[in-house]
């Protein structure tokens, strides 16, 4: 309304105060339907009309248009004129759609006037529409062809039905999941492929579980079959699901730990949040005498600390342009580094005012302290510890809190490809409990349906073990908030320590005697408190005393070196099939036009394949004469008369919803060329309520209980 130059007017109310996100949220869901359903303006009450208009005339004067409006404009406008049209019908006399299944009414319009003249072929698969939400639906030929019957225009229809990419049990179990949609032309899949081995479905007890049986079932084939990691993915209805936060994490949590690469399509893994990414970057940052320009850059206001990178860094640089070389006593050193650069220009107190000159100082102390802390602390220790002295934890605890409060915790759509980042707070002290996922223990042990509260602790195996020892009152619980992701990364590292330990124990059990070596590392790890460690030489603190450890530079470089591994994800669909051999975790609907030699379907339960049906509060059309249209109350049971129009073509809400989701298991399951598991769960963690509970198997089962093998995997 501004870029229009109106400073007020009746509508503001809609869109000022808390909520004034979900009045745009509503307001753009109602021009987004309306135009679907290739509604008109007069068919809406006054002020939402007149609020469609001015969106639409705001795009117009500003030349920022939306999606429909582009396809629209072109329809109405371009192919309008005719001496415009004449040029494009004479170049363009063959046109072939692709995926016509997916094309929604305002598409079809655009495609109808690029078709006036000359030949049109359309290629799809109606049992493969899971874009209703975006307006497609099955009908889509049904429609195109009694469009060209209107005009007495003969089509032509060849029905494929070879399928060169699944088995014959892939097919059967995927053509299965079709059989309840009565309103579906039938077609049988005719497979070129031999049977191939069984469709299964594996039971598990919970979340972390699926999530075990999946990694080692990729591991096996790839160490028994020799299947490229590749060549194996796990599709998801949605990544994300309301209160239940991500679907994904205790999947990308295992097959981290079991260093199993992957790669996340259209999301982001656990590793390349933000906050990973900060800590991350301070974890490096720690390493002494190992300066790192990317971490450095990355952590000089994050959190915020009066230094904005794209002030300061440039500074920074300049000077280091000029400045190749310090004095250090009676010794010329180079400066190659960002952090050497800006510690010289601390010094000689350059190139800053006074209030940066103090938040860089300030800021190159605290790494100092940091790396103080690399050689005396263990890694999941060292995380915990960066996390809150740097201020992270506060930091994201308000940023979290902030997106919390703008968003709709149950909020959810079809193609649903955003992580969660919710998080809850920790107690920082070690505690003797056993600890499960990242929202509390799920293990068998705890069927009483109790959460116990979710305690990181410090995981070290070492001989000497690296403690905190901050509480001079032993009751007192400091309270410190780890987003999920955080959560995690420490169980990882935990995990990374662990392993390490087990190197070095079947390293020390190899000897039958200990060595002089060996019992000078024992007396210095016991005291290397009252030892001034850094002025050895770091090969000789790192490797023959730190290391054996699992303290130091060795352990935390191996790490980062895991997580680097993973630091990849795939937002374009094109690039799934990427040189780089990883496994591809993905929702369905990204999945769509893919293939895996393995395929793997977790949340075979309802309210997740299926999901429930969520109409939502639909903006309300009425018939032209009536009372709403004019201010006053609806009159005409117009709602009801719309409803009934919708579901004599296509079914009502329900039923619409339940053949799409038979049609997204129907796709999952044909992304598979030989081996398909589908994956249940007996119970789930609601991050929203903090607690478990039980959902029910698939009522899809039903459909493929005789052509699939059951497995228990509890």
């Amino acid at each position: 309304l501004k870029l229009l130059g109106k400073k007020e007017c009746d509508l503001e109310s809609r869109w000022i105060g808390k909520k004034s996100n979900n009045r745009c949220k509503e307001f753009l869901e109602l021009v987004r339907k309306a135009r679907l359903g290739s509604h008109d303006y007069n068919e809406y009450p006054f002020e939402d009309s007149q609020v469609w208009q001015l969106y639409d005339r705001l795009q117009r004067e500003t030349g920022r248009i939306d999606f429909d409006t582009m396809l629209l404009l072109f329809a109405e406008n371009v192919l309008s004129d005719e001496r415009l049209a004449k040029q494009f019908h004479e170049r363009y006399t063959h046109v072939v759609v692709d995926e016509y299944q997916d094309n929604s009414q305002m598409q079809a319009l655009m495609l109808k006037r690029i078709v006036k003249r000359g030949c049109l072929t359309v290629v799809g698969d109606d049992d493969q529409c899971i874009y209703e939400f975006r307006g497609a639906s099955p009908g889509n030929f049904d429609r195109l062809k009694e469009e060209f019957a209107k005009k007495n225009i003969a089509v032509q229809e060849e029905v494929l039905i070879d399928n060169h990419r699944s088995s014959k049990n892939v097919l059967t179990v995927a053509s299965a999941f079709l059989e309840g949609d009565k309103r579906r032309h039938p077609k049988t899949l005719r497979p070129t492929k031999p049977e191939g081995p069984p469709v299964e479905v594996w039971e598990c007890s919970s979340q972390t579980q699926q999530a075990k049986q999946i990694v080692a079932g990729m591991i096996k084939r790839h160490e028994d079959d020799r299947i490229r990691w590749k060549e194996m993915a796990a599709l998801f209805r949605c990544l994300k699901m309301g209160g239940n936060g991500s679907l994904t994490t205790h999947l990308q949590k295992e097959l981290a730990e079991k260093k199993v690469p992957f790669v996340v399509v259209g999301g982001k893994s656990i590793f390349e949040r933000a906050s990973v990414r900060d800590l991350v970057a301070y974890l490096q940052l720690s390493i002494r005498r190992s300066p790192n320009d990317k971490a450095f850059t990355r952590s000089i206001n994050q959190p915020p600390r009066r230094l904005p990178k794209d002030k300061v860094i440039p500074i920074i640089k300049e000077f280091l342009d000029g400045n190749t070389m310090r004095k250090e006593g009676d010794k010329l050193t180079s400066i190659t580094f960002l952090q050497e650069a800006a510690k010289v220009m601390v010094e000689k107190n350059v190139g800053l005012t006074t209030s940066r000159h103090n938040a860089l100082s300030e800021f190159l102390a605290q790494i100092g302290t940091y790396q103080g802390k690399l050689n005396i602390m263990s890694l999941p220790d060292l995380l915990k510890y960066l996390w809150k002295e740097t201020g992270l934890s506060e930091f994201y605890k308000t940023k979290n809190k902030v997106k919390a409060s703008d968003n709709d915790e149950d909020d959810e759509s079809d193609d649903e490809d955003d992580q969660s980042v919710g998080g809850k707070e920790q107690e920082t002290e070690d505690d003797d409990d056993d600890y499960g996922d990242e929202c509390g223990d799920e293990s068998d042990s705890n069927k009483s349906g109790a959460v116990k509260p979710a305690l990181l602790k410090s995981v070290v195996t070492s001989p000497v073990k690296a403690r905190h020892a901050e509480a001079a009152n032993p009751y007192k619980v400091e309270r410190v908030y780890y987003p999920e992701e955080i959560s995690l990364l420490i169980e990882l590292a935990a995990q990374h320590v662990d392993d390490w330990n087990k190197r070095e124990e079947i390293l020390r059990d190899s000897k039958s005697i200990p060595s002089l070596l060996d019992l000078t590392r024992k007396v210095v790890l016991e005291n290397r408190a009252a030892y001034a460690l850094e002025s050895l030489p770091d090969h000789i603190v790192d490797e023959i005393v730190l290391a054996p450890a699992a303290l130091g530079r060795s352990v935390v470089d191996e790490f980062l070196a895991g997580i680097m591994l993973q630091h990849s994800t795939v937002e374009d669909q094109p690039h799934a099939f990427a040189d780089d051999n990883k496994v591809t975790i993905s929702s369905v609907h990204r999945a769509k036009g893919l293939e895996w030699s393995d395929v793997y379907v977790p949340y075979l339960n309802e309210e997740f394949l299926p999901t429930s049906c969520r109409e939502g509060e639909v903006p309300l059309r009425h018939v032209s004469n009536c009372n709403a249209i004019i201010g006053g109350k609806c009159d005409k049971e117009c709602a009801a008369y719309f409803a009934s129009m919708a579901a004599e073509e296509r079914g009502g809400p329900e039923e619409r919803h339940l053949n799409e989701e038979r049609r997204l298991a129907h796709v999952a399951a044909t992304r598979a060329k030989e081996k398909l598991v589908f994956l249940s769960v007996d119970g789930v963690y609601s991050r929203k309520e903090r607690k478990f509970s039980t959902v029910s198997k698939s009522s899809f089962l039903d459909n493929i209980r005789e052509h699939v093998t059951i497995v228990n995997k509890r």
